[in-house]
C-alpha cells in the first residue's frame, strides 16, 4: 500500500511538473499559445473582424498553434509590472526609444537566430535594425517608421485667406514660382497663426504639447531646427547633457512668444491625443505630428481627409532642417519560448507585416488597405521597414492602387524625408522628454519664465539623474 501511495505521489508530482513546463513555454491542451498584444480593442469591429480572419487563416495552416487576443497598450510606466508578473503578450508594440531600456531590464528577449532562420535579418531596414540591436543581438521587428512633420488644416487656411484654390477646386499650395505657400519656417508659422487668430474667434494657429513626455519629444525636433544639432554630446568618452544649447533656448523662447501672443491653444498639460482633438474639432490650424498619425483626426473626429496637408518640419534658424525619425517595433516577452516567438513572427506574415511577398502576405496587405478604405481613413505612402526589392515592389504597387488622398498635399514631406530624417537622441530619451516637458509647462503657465534658466535647471537634472549614472 505504501509503495502504491509513493508511486501515485511521484506520478502526481511528475504530471504537475510537466504541466508547469508546458504552461511556461505556452503549451496548453496540446497547442502552442501565442498572445497578440496588437489585437484591436473590441470596440473596433472592422479591425477585430480582420484580425479574426488572419487568426483563422493562420491556425488552419499551423494547427499546432492557437492565437490568443490580448490587446495591450505599451506604457513606459507600467511595463515593468507586466514583465515582472509575466503577463506581457508574446508579441507587443513599443516605441523605438524603448528597446535599449527594455533589453537592459530583461523585459524583452532576442530573436536573432529566428530572424536568420526565416531569412528576414538582411531584409530589415538597417537603421531600424540597429535601433533594435544590442551586443550583436536583435530584439525586435519594425512595424513601420515615421517622420515628424507639420499637419495643416487646409480648409481653415483657405477660409482666412492664407491659401487659394485651383480651378479644379483643390487647394493651391504653391505660388507662380512654385514656392510653398504653406509655412516653411517657425516665423511663418507665427505669421499664419496671427492671421488665423485675427479672423476666427476661439481659434488658434498651433497646438503645443507639454505632457506625458510628448511635449519634450516634439520639442527635441524644434530645438534641432533652431540649430541645436545634439541635445546629448560625448566629451572624453562620457555623455553630457546639452538641453540648454542656444538653439534649444531659442526654440523655447519661440514657444513663449507664441503663448504670450495667444497664438497657441491655451493649456500647460496637453498630450498627443490633444493635437488631433483640437485639429479634429477645428480649434487649431496646425500641429506637429508623426506621419504615422495623420489619420487620427479622421478616424476620431470625422475630419475630412481632403482638407489635410502634411508638410516638412520648418526651420528655425534658416538652415537647420530635420525630421525626427522613429517608429514602432514589435518586441517579444522575455518568457516566450522559441516556439511561441516563431509562431508570433509567422503570424506577422499573416498580418502583412513581414518582408514576405507570397499570396498570404499580399492578401493581408490588401485587406489592411481595404479595411482602412472602408473606414474612410486617409491612405498615404508609408516609411518602409523592409528593403528587399520584391517587398518594396509589392508595397509600392499596393500604395498606388489604394492611396486615396491628393498627393500634392503630401509630396514635399515624402520627397524630403530621407534627407531630413534624424534619429532620436541616444540615451534615456523618455526621461529626457520628461525634463523638457517641465520646461515647456513652466513657459506655458508663467509669463515671466526665463527660458535659459529653465533649460539650465533641466540640463543639470538630466545629467545628474541619468547620464552620470550610465
Amino acid at each position: 500500500m505504501k509503495k502504491f501511495v509513493s508511486r501515485l505521489l511521484i506520478l502526481v508530482l511528475v504530471t504537475f511538473s510537466l504541466s508547469a513546463i508546458f504552461v511556461g513555454c505556452g503549451k496548453q491542451n496540446g497547442k502552442i499559445k501565442v498572445s497578440i498584444g496588437m489585437w484591436p480593442d473590441s470596440t473596433l469591429k472592422s479591425d477585430v473582424a480582420m484580425f479574426t480572419k488572419w487568426k483563422e487563416r493562420f491556425e488552419a495552416d499551423y494547427p499546432e498553434y492557437e492565437i490568443v487576443a490580448q490587446p495591450y497598450t505599451y506604457s513606459p510606466d507600467t511595463v515593468s509590472a507586466a514583465a515582472m508578473s509575466r503577463t506581457l503578450p508574446t508579441v507587443f508594440q513599443t516605441y523605438f526609444t524603448e528597446p535599449q531600456k527594455l533589453i537592459n531590464n530583461g523585459y524583452i528577449r532576442p530573436i536573432t537566430s529566428l530572424l536568420k532562420e526565416l531569412g528576414w535579418y538582411d531584409k530589415m531596414d538597417v537603421s531600424m535594425r540597429n535601433a533594435l540591436t544590442s551586443d550583436g543581438e536583435v530584439y525586435g521587428i519594425p512595424r513601420d517608421g515615421y517622420g515628424m512633420g507639420l499637419f495643416i488644416n487646409l480648409k481653415m487656411l483657405y477660409e482666412v485667406g492664407v491659401l487659394d484654390k485651383n480651378d479644379d477646386g483643390s487647394y493651391k499650395l504653391y505660388d507662380e514660382s512654385n514656392e510653398p505657400l504653406y509655412p516653411t519656417t517657425f516665423e511663418e508659422i507665427a505669421e499664419v497663426s496671427r492671421i488665423v487668430c485675427e479672423n476666427r474667434d476661439n481659434t488658434y494657429g498651433l497646438v503645443v504639447l507639454s505632457a506625458n513626455k510628448q511635449g519634450g519629444w516634439q520639442f527635441t525636433n524644434m530645438a534641432w531646427n533652431f540649430g541645436a544639432e545634439h541635445l546629448q554630446v560625448q566629451q572624453g568618452g562620457k555623455w553630457k547633457a546639452n538641453l540648454n544649447d542656444p538653439g534649444a533656448v531659442k526654440a523655447l523662447e519661440w514657444i513663449k512668444q507664441m503663448k504670450d501672443e495667444e497664438l497657441i491653444y491655451p493649456g500647460a498639460s496637453l498630450s498627443y491625443a490633444d493635437w488631433y482633438g483640437k485639429i479634429g474639432s477645428n480649434n487649431v490650424a496646425m500641429a506637429f505630428a508623426g506621419s504615422d498619425a495623420i489619420a487620427m483626426p479622421v478616424t476620431n473626429y470625422n475630419f475630412p481627409k481632403d482638407d489635410i496637408a502634411f508638410v516638412p518640419m520648418p526651420t528655425g534658424d534658416g538652415t537647420s532642417r530635420y525630421s525626427l525619425y522613429g517608429g514602432t517595433p514589435f518586441v517579444f516577452a522575455p518568457n516566450a519560448s522559441d516556439e511561441q516567438v516563431r509562431g508570433a513572427m509567422l503570424f506577422l506574415k499573416y498580418m502583412g507585416r513581414s518582408p514576405e511577398t507570397d499570396e498570404i502576405s499580399k492578401m493581408a496587405m490588401e485587406e489592411g488597405n481595404q479595411t482602412a478604405q472602408a473606414k474612410g481613413m486617409p491612405i498615404i505612402p508609408t516609411i518602409k521597414p523592409w528593403i528587399n526589392s520584391d517587398y518594396l515592389e509589392l508595397a509600392n504597387a499596393l500604395e498606388q492602387q489604394y492611396v486615396n488622398v491628393n498627393m500634392d498635399y503630401f509630396k514635399d514631406f515624402f520627397d524630403a524625408i530621407d534627407a531630413m530624417k534624424k534619429d532620436e537622441e541616444p540615451n534615456f530619451c523618455q526621461d529626457m522628454y520628461a525634463c523638457l516637458d517641465r520646461a515647456i509647462q513652466s513657459v506655458l503657465s508663467n509669463s515671466n519664465a526665463n527660458c535659459q534658466a529653465l533649460l539650465d535647471t533641466e540640463n543639470s537634472n538630466f545629467q545628474r539623474t541619468f547620464l552620470d549614472k550610465m
